[in-house]
């Protein structure tokens, strides 16, 4: 077998496999963004489905306040979004989303409401997130270091867990 051969032989072995690993592991910004306007499209549907329409704004909007890209990790994006939808309530969902470079798919994790003060409108009473008791100072993460539920003080020194033991 002659070396001409023998390149060609590998080259058609190799080719495919380094095209199809091309293919799966690098999706372009263009295409990432895409996908984000899709789910937002059908979210801001979701949202609007079961609500009244004369409640809602004249022009239902989200508004993206975060997009931030990583350059390695599993999530090599993530967005913070609100969506404002009701015309009589200070009310909006924020929600955030990342995108999993692996599946190539965003992903929502995080979905809450909060009241805000509306233009116009008389803030008395009208907060951001509502006070809870012991919470942490910082809202960023929370929910991942939260106890399990049922645990107390009393429990942990029940078990030997608070600190010190």
């Amino acid at each position: 077998m002659s070396t001409k051969q023998l390149i060609t032989r590998v080259c058609r072995c190799f080719l495919p496999v380094m095209l199809l690993t091309l293919c799966f592991c690098a999706e372009s910004e263009e295409v990432i963004r895409q996908k984000f306007d899709i789910i937002m499209a059908d979210d801001m549907e979701a949202i609007l489905e079961d609500v009244d329409p004369e409640a809602l704004l004249e022009t239902p909007y989200f508004d993206v306040l975060e997009y931030v890209e990583y350059k390695e990790g599993v999530f090599i994006r993530r967005a913070v979004v609100d969506f404002y939808f009701l015309k009589a309530l200070g009310v909006k969902i924020t929600r955030k989303y990342r995108y999993h470079a692996r599946l190539g798919q965003w992903d929502r994790y995080y979905n809450r409401y909060y009241q805000f003060v509306m233009e116009g409108a008389d803030p008395v009473g009208v907060s951001e997130p509502p006070a809870v008791p012991d919470a942490p100072e910082k809202w960023e993460g929370a929910e991942d270091k939260a106890e399990p539920a049922g645990t107390t003080e009393v429990n942990k020194e029940e078990n030997g867990s608070k600190s010190g033991k």
